[in-house]
């Protein structure tokens, strides 16, 4: 039956009021809206039911009405609790409402009534209601760039008192730790600003305790790690849950307004570099072969002088010999000592002499007239 039909049942309506009695109004008292006809009903009376029904599930609602006001209560009672299901069912099933999802890449920020509570990793989790828990999604893996060296603030100071242009990059990501990443988050209002900030300052100092030559030639990567680690101790210290992962050194010259200068004052250098090879290389080829002269006339010296020693003294044992011949039989000692001088003597002379007693008849070869003189030559050498 509708709640406006005004006809049978008594003449009443869903809560006992009759329908010829009232004057045209509703059960509040009011007339119905666009003349009371077979329509629906109105705004006003289906909020005043809403709340009737609200009051009765708290024990606050009376009777109402005559006939039938306990089954409508209990309808009422259903009907509001399953409407407050479908409210819990629908804030579960919306993304970010009741539940949230945290890719592998990611960690989540759980913050509740705006402060920090908690952090969680990859999958599925559950939050209290928006209003009063929020979550914050960061990357935690992916790799950031900065690069830093353009105009004036790539010129810095080397220990011996050289501009140089310096350009470098540096390579960073996320703490994925727990307190990194709410650092990341909390501690630094802007971490690209920072990064830049703080690795500019690292670069400063540590050029400006290298020498020019040592950064331009071997000392590039040594460059790129000192300042890696001290960058990373600052942003420790400053707890801003910022990884660094590596720093480039790209370029390292002389500003463009004294290249030209630094060129020739580098080959100047490479040119002394090659004249001092050159003058090691040649006295390490020719200091060798002096030592092995010198070890040579050393040794021939040496000789020389164990031969003198030795012939004197086999010839101060030969008059010693010829002394203790001589005492025992001093003629015999003395001819034989004539005898063996004038052989000695006479060998090296080419006289010929002849016993004229012997009657020997002389002949000479006219063809080797030669031979005589050659020979004693030989002798004489093999003597000597």
């Amino acid at each position: 039956m509708s709640w406006n039909d005004n006809q049978g049942g008594g003449g009443g309506g869903p809560w006992g009021s009759g329908g010829n009695n009232n004057n045209g109004q509703n059960p509040w008292g009011q007339r119905p809206q666009g003349g009371g006809g077979p329509d629906g009903p109105d705004l006003d009376e289906v909020v005043r039911d809403m709340q009737r029904k609200i009051r009765g599930m708290f024990g606050g609602g009376g009777s109402g009405g005559k006939g039938g006001s306990g089954g409508s209560g209990g309808a009422g009672a259903f009907g509001f609790g399953l409407i407050v299901l479908i409210l819990i069912g629908v804030w579960f099933i919306m993304p970010g409402s009741g539940w949230y999802q945290v890719n592998p890449s990611q960690a989540g920020v759980v913050l509740r009534f705006g402060e920090y509570d908690r952090t969680t990793g990859s999958g599925f989790h559950f939050k209290l209601p928006t209003p009063i828990e929020s979550v914050i999604i960061e990357d935690v893996t992916a790799t950031r760039t900065i690069t830093i060296g353009q105009g004036s603030e790539g010129q810095m100071l080397t220990r011996d008192q050289n501009i140089v242009d310096i350009d470098f990059s540096v390579q960073w990501r996320v703490d994925p730790s727990e307190n990194g990443v709410r650092n990341f988050l909390f501690n630094v209002r802007d971490p690209e600003t920072t990064v830049a900030a703080v690795a500019q300052s690292a670069m400063r100092e540590v050029i400006g305790t290298s020498d020019r030559e040592f950064i331009f030639t071997v000392g590039r990567g040594e460059v790129s790690q000192r300042t890696r680690e001290l960058l990373q101790s600052v942003l420790n210290d400053y707890q801003a849950g910022i990884q660094i992962l590596q720093v480039n050194l790209q370029t390292a010259q002389a500003p463009a307004s004294v290249i030209d200068a630094f060129r020739d004052v580098d080959a100047a250098e490479q040119d002394a570099e090659q004249a001092i090879l050159q003058a090691t290389a040649f006295a390490n080829s020719t200091i060798p072969q002096a030592r092995g002269e010198a070890a040579q006339l050393t040794q021939a010296a040496e000789a020389y002088r164990d031969s003198v020693i030795a012939e004197a003294q086999g010839q101060a044992d030969r008059f010693v010999a010829i002394y203790e011949q001589y005492i025992l039989a001093p003629e015999v000692t003395r001819r034989r000592m004539y005898l063996e001088t004038m052989e000695r003597v006479l060998g090296r002379s080419n006289l010929t002499i002849l016993d004229a007693d012997a009657g020997a008849v002389p002949y000479l070869p006219l063809n080797q007239l030669d031979a005589p003189r050659t020979q004693p030559r030989s002798q004489t050498g093999g003597n000597n």
